[in-house]
Formats: structure tokens, sequence, C-alpha cells
């Protein structure tokens, strides 16, 4: 009860509503918990086999629910598996507070959504809630359609998807009319995965001000919770005052994402591993695109899919501040799209390029196609370096492959070290280069220098 009330004072201003959870209340008081002032609370009881922690009988939990309503709380959770006979009983008995009638599924979710709001609807309920765990990034699509549907009805409605892959269900709530959207005060805090705080939705999603209006761009790959791109294109919307949001879509299966979410999406930043298998699903690219078979932007412009790369001009921007690349000896680490766009800098620019891979076949076809030498990790002691370049993702936080490509012999007095890699901002590999007298260009830097042109397209594509 202690911790209950101090957190209720605690988010007094910062939310609109609080969900209590009573059932996790060891020493529960009904009465001094709702006694105002206090934030407007949802009160919730929910048994084991619900996804709580109420021990006691079905009679007791709804007793403990009717009491909350007569005390003065403005809404009360049941859950739709209880039977349409006691979701009625309890909305006959709190007529001073609204019901929120609940459907929880903790493996799918269903195909038959739609059957299951009806039957949701017929008990005549103030408030829907469905929520489901999303197996794929596509299953978002079913809630938002409920949620369209329960619109047209003017059916106040809570509808997500839970688990990491419904991370935009809980962000995109409002442009699809739901009533409500979970935070939690702090990430510790977080209930579920998929789950923003409190801050983040309010100052970074701005979610308040999202509307049927709002226009939405996103990052497509996989991994992408450690995006950088859902602050930068945020805060670029917000001083624009732009109706639009932008957020992380983890996707396994390119085509039936773009197939799902084709109409939905304004632009899109793609990243690993989707570089290049972008392209056969876009209707033009533009020429270094083409030219590099790498995409890594993606506009809709009259119902048109536009693919561009900027990583290419802000990788030769970043370089061209250091130094000169003509007739310079470049090393480029990795075979993926980032790589393959690293290694056609260095060569558009007069470097003697070469590119090193894992597998001498992979790395050769590589070479072949754009010009250059190849060789694995095994050759790279051999090799004169004057500018290296990792495109690979070792080094990034949470991998677990060998965080180090290259010995620390290869690093040189003088020579330039540049790493994709962002997250962390310094990687043990421009720690390394550092402690050698390497200039250095980090994966920050160089991910501010392409979102800031890919924004660029993201705001005319609005105009």
């Amino acid at each position: 009860m202690a911790e209950a009330l101090r957190k209720l004072k605690s988010v007094n201003k910062s939310a609109d509503l609080v969900e209590l959870r009573i059932d996790g209340i060891i020493d529960l008081d009904l009465q001094k918990l709702l006694r105002k002032p206090r934030p407007k609370v949802i009160v919730t009881n929910r048994r084991a086999e619900e996804g709580g922690k109420f021990t006691g009988t079905a009679e007791e939990q709804l007793s403990i629910l009717t009491e909350a309503a007569t005390l003065g709380a403005e809404y009360i959770d049941i859950e739709m598996s209880w039977g349409i006979k006691t979701v009625n009983k309890l909305i006959a008995n709190s007529r001073r507070a609204s019901v929120i009638v609940s459907y929880h599924n903790f493996r799918e979710t269903p195909d038959d959504i739609a059957v299951i709001y009806k039957s949701m609807r017929a008990t005549k309920t103030d408030i829907i809630k469905i929520a489901a765990v999303a197996k794929a990034i596509e299953d978002n699509k079913k809630i938002f359609d409920i949620c369209e549907k329960a619109k047209k009805h003017r059916q106040p409605m809570i509808a997500l998807c839970m688990g990491e892959y419904g991370e935009i269900s809980r962000i995109l709530a409002g442009k699809h009319g739901c009533f409500l959207s979970f935070g939690p005060l702090n990430p510790s805090e977080a209930t579920a995965l998929g789950q923003h705080t409190i801050n983040d939705l309010k100052n970074i999603f701005r979610i308040h001000t999202l509307n049927s209006h709002t226009k939405v761009f996103g990052l497509v790959g996989n991994p992408v919770s450690h995006s950088k791109g859902i602050v930068f294109h945020n805060r670029v919307f917000a001083r624009r005052s732009v109706n639009a949001v932008y957020v992380n879509f983890l996707v396994d299966n390119l085509n039936s994402f773009f197939s799902t979410y084709r109409e939905m999406i304004t632009g899109m930043s793609i990243t690993m591993p989707f570089k290049q298998e972008v392209i056969p699903l876009l209707d033009h690219i533009s020429e270094h695109a083409y030219v590099l078979g790498v995409v890594n932007t993606v506009v809709k412009q009259k119902r048109k899919l536009h693919g561009y790369n900027t990583d290419l001009p802000a990788i030769a921007s970043l370089l061209k501040r250091q130094t000169s690349l003509r007739n310079k000896n470049v090393v480029v680490l990795g075979t993926g799209g980032t790589s393959r766009t690293m290694t056609f800098a260095a060569l558009a620019n007069g470097a003697h390029t070469t590119v090193v891979g894992r597998t001498l076949e992979k790395t050769q076809s590589l070479a072949r196609q754009l010009g250059c030498n190849a060789t694995t990790y095994d050759g790279i002691q051999d090799l004169p370096c004057d500018i290296l370049m990792n495109g690979t993702s070792v080094g990034m936080a949470g991998n677990e492959l060998d965080q180090k490509l290259i010995p620390k012999k290869f690093l040189r007095n003088g020579m330039i070290v540049f790493d994709a890699v962002y997250n962390p901002p310094i990687t043990q590999l421009l720690k390394d280069a550092e402690a050698a007298g390497c200039g250095i260009i980090t994966g920050v830097e160089f991910f501010n220098r392409q979102a800031q042109l890919q924004s660029k397209l993201f705001l005319e594509s609005l105009s």
C-alpha cells in the first residue's frame, strides 16, 4: 500500500490515467487507495490464469471490483472469460464506474478477432479491450483493423499487441482511434515486451497528437531495438510541427511486411538485412541506389515507392572532411549493404580498395561486381591500409559475435578508422584505433549525416 500510494502521488501530473493492479498489492486497503486527491484510475484484479496474482475465489474477485466501483474508481476492468452473466452483473453493480471488458490472448493474435469483438460488444460495456501476443509484425494490422471497425461503431476501444513485435500498436493506437495506450513509469517497471515509458510516449512519439491523418514513417529491419532513428526523426517532426510519427518495424519477412503495410506507410529507413532485398519491391530507385544495388531510404509519392541511398553521400562527405581518397589504400570489412556502399564510395573517389569478408567466394563475388580486390580476414595483416572502414555489425551492443575482426597491430599511427556501428558510440575498434594514434569517424557521425539526408527526403514526401 505504501508503495502504491507513493507511485500514485508521483504520477499525478505525468499520466492521464493510472492502472491499479490491486492483485499485486499484499496489504490492500481500497478505501485508502481510492481516497482523493489522486489521478483517475482503472482498477484491475486478475487471477493467475488471467496473467495476475489474485488467489481468491471468483466471487471474492467480483466483490472487490464492485467495492472499488462503489468507492469511486473511474474504471473497472473485468475479463470476458468470466462469462456474459458475470460481466453483466458487474456492469449493473458499477453505475458510478465505467466498465472495461477485456480479452487477453497470451499465445497469439487470432484471425477471428472480429468475432471476438462482436461478442464483447454484445455486453453493452462502456469500453472493450483486446490484447493479444504478436508472433510477427503483421499481427498488428489485425489490431488496427478492429480499431477502425470500433471507430465506425463509436465503440470506445483499447487494442494492442503484446510482445516485441507489438511495439507499434502501443504507439499508433491514437491514429486508429483507440481510447488509451499503456506505458510504465520507467523501463524497469515494464510489464511486457514492446512497452515504452510514459515519458517516451509523450515526448518522443507525441502520442497525444496522433490521429487518423498522421503520416507513418519507420525503420524496417531486424534487429531494430538499437535504433536512434525514433529520436532523430520524431524530433524533426516535432520541430517542424509535422503530423507524422516514426516507429520501429521489427520485420521477419519483407514481402509480407510490404504486402500488409504498403498503404499505411509514407516513408521507411531500411537497415540490415533488407537493404538489397527491398529493391524488387520498389517502383523506382535513384541512380546511385541502382548502381550500388543498395537502398536505405524509401518514400511513397503518388502511391509509388521510391528508393534512395543516403549512406553513400554521407560516407563520402565524412571521409572528405579528414582526407582525400585519391590513391589511398582503403580496406573495407564486410560484404553486406553498408560495406558495399563504403566500397563504392572509396572506388568512386579514386581509392585502391580491398574488401574483406568471412568467406572468400562471397567476398570475391562482391569485388568482381564493384571492381576491387578481395581477401578474407586471414589475409588482412598483409594489406596496405590508409583508411579502414567497418560495415559489419561486429562491435554493436548485444552482438554475440567475436568483438575483434582485426588484430590490434594492424592499426597504425596516421590511419583513419571509420566504424558504421553507433551503439556504443565508441566501439572497441575505435578505442583501439585511438590508442594506436589513428583518426576516427564514429557511427554516430555517420548516422547523423545520413539521417539528415533521409529526413530531407521524408519531409519532401509530405509536401
